[in-house]
């Protein structure tokens, strides 16, 4: 009788195998939780270059364009910038949804992602300073912008 009580059975008994697995399952849940959050950081930064590559991009244009500029042209408001050379030419920012549009002469180039705002401080010699802005909240931005033609039309 001794040898059926006997029990030389090997292996897990059912409450071991559901705590087991309740930890397998915990596991799996909190690595899946830590790529989701890791890929939301990668797109995040991925966005944030982007911007901050047509930020650059918008900034180049504009200081190549105030360089070349005379004086800043009739029509210039808050969502849009006139730049009129010494030669007469027109340049012009206009502020879109997406983003802005810079038309030279025939030829128009969208620089997306960056809205710029304009402003024409008053306190400075007239017609010479720009001042652009973009974003909102902490994420705004500001650059002021002098003309370096002299003023020879």
């Amino acid at each position: 009788m001794r040898s059926l009580l006997r029990c030389t059975c090997r292996g897990l008994t059912l409450m071991e195998l559901v705590v087991s697995m309740g930890i397998g399952t915990l596991a799996l849940a909190l690595g899946l939780q830590l790529y989701a959050k890791t890929q939301q950081a990668i797109d995040r930064q991925q966005v944030r270059a982007s911007r901050l590559g047509s930020e650059t991009d918008l900034l180049l244009l504009l200081r190549r364009d105030l360089r070349m500029a005379a004086a800043v042209g009739r029509g210039s408001t808050a969502d849009h910038l006139v730049l009129v050379g010494t030669d007469g030419s027109r340049t012009q920012y206009r502020s879109t949804p997406e983003g802005a549009v810079r038309t030279a002469g025939r030829e128009a180039m969208a620089v997306e992602g960056v809205r710029p705002r304009f402003r024409y401080p008053a306190d400075r010699r007239s017609g010479r300073v720009v001042e652009v802005s973009w974003g909102e909240g902490a994420a705004r931005a500001a650059v002021v912008l002098h003309l370096r033609n002299e003023g020879k039309l």
